[in-house]
């Protein structure tokens, strides 16, 4: 197979080929209709509403084409990206690696004298900087014996006075400025002044003071953080526990009033059962009253069908209407004392309840338990009492 040209011409043509029309991306599982035409599945798809058409030469079909992928397209495009990451990734890292060079390149501080080789010294008498080669003259020449070496310095151009381009090579303390010897003559005249040496080492004593500052706030705030974080648990445990205390004294409220409503049901079914029993006994006895009344008017109709009226006068009947009760229902209700009692009680209860739940919590001890509140329990309740009114 011939070598794929991966110059960037060739690749945007090569892109521009594995484009889809409707989205402008590279393909995403790629798939050809009849036309001939290759576009992204799911594109394509969107597109297909009520008629079924290319979007880019407009053939239309009349049914639904079957929809298959392109594996060959698929494979180029995915051998595509991997070919344009991997040129972009190599095309940043020559670019990082070459800014690193010229940052290295920068950072280095060349001879002043031939300006190619790296400094070795810097004489701060000469504002120059030197390499081993040109620093002979002042390691072998008696002339630059008195002449201050440093390490190679960069920043030469900082150290030089604008005033009277001399080197300050003094520190003013009350102006805090770095000055040259004529400075101090003229315009500092009078200030104290310390080398620029002492200052920096009492500028880095006053900064690790307050590097340890630092160090004991952070200290006392990441202690602060971890206590209130443990206290925030040990809440979150209490809250637990007092809500499963809670849980439980209301659970035992419940169950005393469920074990109340019981037994006061229960009253209400006994003396439903003892009305009962006595409208069944008052309903005997008028079933054995209307039994007589029965027999009684058996006995006229059979007087009164005797057709010789001397066996119907020698025929005697007693009857005495005393004997039959008159048929009225029993006054009969639940009523009774006990009964009214459980309801009554109820009803007062629910009332008390209701008027201790709509008062704040710590006015409830008061109503409950009111000699044993102490005096800061009374304030609070009369502070809140004369605040709500």
């Amino acid at each position: 197979m011939a070598a794929v040209d991966e110059s960037p011409f060739s690749l945007i043509s090569l892109e521009d080929e594995l484009t889809c029309s409707i989205c402008l991306s590279p393909f995403d599982c790629p798939v050809t209709i009849p036309c001939g035409h290759n576009f992204c599945q799911d594109c394509l798809l969107a597109t297909w509403k009520d008629s079924y058409s290319c979007p880019q030469c407009r053939t239309h079909f009349a049914t639904k084409p079957e929809l298959k992928k392109n594996t060959v397209l698929s494979s180029v495009v995915q051998t595509f990206s991997l070919r344009s990451k991997s040129k972009s990734k190599s095309k940043s890292e020559a670019t990082l690696i070459a800014e690193e060079s010229e940052a290295e390149k920068e950072d280095v501080i060349r001879c002043d004298t031939c300006m190619e080789a790296e400094a070795s010294q810097t004489c701060l008498t000469c504002m120059a900087s030197f390499c081993e080669e040109h620093l002979r003259p002042h390691r072998e020449n008696p002339t630059f014996r008195l002449h201050q070496l440093s390490q190679p310095l960069g920043d030469l151009s900082e150290r030089i006075c604008p005033d009277h381009h001399k080197l300050m090579e003094l520190f003013c303390s009350q102006h805090s400025r770095p000055i040259c010897s004529l400075c101090l003559q003229q315009v500092h005249k009078g200030c104290s002044f310390i080398s620029p040496e002492e200052k920096r080492n009492l500028t880095e004593l006053d900064l690790k003071d307050k590097l340890r500052l630092l160090d004991g706030k952070i200290e006392k705030t990441e202690t602060a953080v971890f206590q209130i974080n443990d206290t925030q648990s040990k809440l979150k445990d209490a809250a637990t526990k007092r809500k499963t205390a809670l849980t439980t004294v209301y659970q035992q409220i419940r169950d005393m009033l469920d074990q109340e409503q019981c037994q006061a049901q229960l009253d209400v079914d006994h003396e439903l059962d003892i009305c009962q029993m006595k409208l069944q006994d008052h309903n005997q006895k008028l079933a054995d009253n209307t039994v007589k009344m029965t027999k009684a008017k058996e006995q006229i109709y059979s007087l009164l069908s005797q057709s010789q009226t001397l066996a119907f006068l020698q025929t005697s009947f007693d009857f005495n209407a005393t004997k039959f009760k008159d048929a009225s229902p029993p006054r009969i209700n639940l009523d009774s004392k006990n009964v009214t009692a459980t309801q009554a009680f109820s009803a007062l209860l629910k009332e008390y309840l209701t008027e201790i739940l709509k008062q704040p919590v710590e006015a409830r001890l008061f109503i409950l338990k009111p000699g044993e509140c102490n005096l800061t329990l009374a304030l609070l309740h009369l502070t809140k009492k004369q605040f709500l009114s």
